[in-house]
């Protein structure tokens, strides 16, 4: 558990100016837009039950409860639920203040469960993948999107930090820093989490590259894109999103697979 707690105080610490950082025209900014757009694609109920998993400040759950679905939302950063509490969200909103690993919810009884950025820093997350497959009915689906590990392989040798590089590939793992705070995260490529997917027993599974351009032009390239021209920047990420050659080029990878019945 120790990555868990390691990542609760980072988000904690970050968690005042976070939503900040979406809402501005930078390169977070495409990852976000393009990950819910994905999700937002998906054939769901009229009144569906959605698990947001490591839910943060709760920047999503307004966009599902608009549409009339209810959400459970797993977060354990104390900053992050202060943040989360500030919202009105309502009785379609529910929080569980617990690590995912923790977290009770009903076999068969989500449409979606949704891990954005969270399921790699658990402790398994191949063991923690399989049991949000346990908590969607079937017919429902599993959405996640984790970082990529040939994205970030490419941009430490580019930014001279080619012996990290090395370490990151034999590994397997990166490291988020923030604030002073740091936390280890798995890393993956496509096929190692399709192959997750797949070993969880979730079929029609698929994959986008998320914030492709990052990895040609760096973070702060993206950024000046977006703020020259937003629309135009999401229109070419959008395309590159799409591209299945191109997924492992996204700074995140988000995957989404269904559970086989109804």
């Amino acid at each position: 558990m120790r990555s868990n707690a390691a990542k609760s105080m980072l988000y904690s610490a970050i968690a005042g100016g976070y939503d900040r950082t979406y809402a501005e025209p930078t390169h977070r900014r495409v990852y976000d837009r393009l990950a819910f757009e994905h999700v937002a694609a998906l054939d769901l109920p009229e009144r569906a039950t959605i698990v947001d998993v490591g839910c943060g400040t709760g920047r999503w759950v307004p966009h599902f409860l608009e549409r009339g679905h209810a959400v459970i939302g797993i977060e354990r950063a104390p900053g992050m639920i202060a943040a989360l509490r500030e919202r009105t969200l309502g009785a379609g909103f529910r929080l569980i203040e617990d690590a995912m690993e923790q977290a009770e919810i009903a076999p068969d009884s989500a449409d979606l469960v949704l891990g954005m950025g969270s399921v790699q820093y658990s402790s398994d997350p191949t063991a923690m993948l399989a049991r949000f497959a346990t908590w969607v009915r079937p017919g429902g689906h599993v959405c996640l999107y984790v970082d990529s590990l040939v994205a970030l392989v490419v941009e430490l040798i580019r930014t001279g930090r080619v012996e990290e590089a090395m370490r990151s590939l034999s590994t397997r793992r990166g490291l988020f820093e923030q604030a002073g705070h740091s936390a280890s995260l798995r890393l993956y490529d496509r096929d190692s989490l399709e192959s997750d997917f797949t070993a969880a027993g979730l079929v029609e599974v698929r994959s986008h590259g998320l914030a492709v351009g990052a990895t040609a032009l760096g973070r702060a390239g993206l950024t000046a894109a977006m703020q020259a021209d937003e629309e135009q920047t999401m229109a070419g990420e959008r395309v590159l999103s799409d591209d299945r050659s191109m997924t492992d080029c996204g700074l995140h990878i988000l995957t989404i697979g269904r559970k086989p019945g109804a």
